[in-house]
């Protein structure tokens, strides 16, 4: 019954440090990346919201002229879009 106890919390703090990274890219970064995907010549994205949760900074955007707004979702350790969610008017 020990060792089954030991493994078990042997187990637990394994993923707990594991899935507790430090971001290698930095929250500044994260809007950088999206701003440079969605400014187009004098459109400029407005950044409303940011978030970091699950390894992945949460990048809310608008582009008030375009009518259009998003959802931009990068991983914090390579940088690339893992995903995005864009509406238009």
């Amino acid at each position: 019954m020990r060792k089954l106890t030991f493994m078990v919390m042997l187990v637990l703090i394994l993923l707990i440090f594991t899935s507790c990274e430090s971001p290698k890219i930095s929250e500044d970064e994260a809007v950088s990346i999206v701003l440079e995907s969605h400014s187009r010549g004098s459109e400029e994205a407005e950044i409303k919201a940011v978030s970091h949760r699950f390894g992945e900074y949460k990048v809310e955007w608008e582009i008030d002229a375009a009518c259009e707004f998003g959802t931009d979702y990068i991983d914090d350790q390579s940088g690339k879009m893992v995903k995005g969610e864009e509406t238009n008017c």
